[in-house]
């Protein structure tokens, strides 16, 4: 009858569960960016969006709680992705845009 110890030495053990450790966060990044890019864009007329008052340019912000300058691209909630449109902790599962604002903006730091 084989053991353990004859099939798997302790050494090869180790090897996998290096090879394990570097493959979770790889694949977990390809999961985040293939999750950001198939997600919605948010509507301006949902309710949500109204309620914060979000607009996809912040050009065409009449809102008192508007500070010049301020954009879902320099938003301390928004998470930049480099392009036109990213995800934002406002609005999960769904994506603004860059050049968008809301009233929950929050400068960062």
């Amino acid at each position: 009858m084989k053991t353990l110890n004859d099939n798997v030495s302790r050494r090869r053990f180790l090897q996998f569960g290096a090879y394990g450790l570097v493959a979770v966060p790889v694949v977990g990044a390809l999961g985040w960016a293939t999750a950001a890019q198939a997600a919605t864009k948010v509507d301006e007329n949902s309710d949500t969006a109204q309620a914060l008052a979000y607009r996809h340019d912040a050009a065409t912000v009449d809102h008192p709680a508007f500070v010049e300058g301020s954009n879902c691209a320099n938003c301390l909630l928004y998470t930049d992705t480099g392009g036109d449109w990213g995800p934002c902790a406002v609005f999960p599962g769904q994506q603004v845009a860059a050049k968008g604002w809301c009233t929950a903006w929050v400068a960062r730091s």
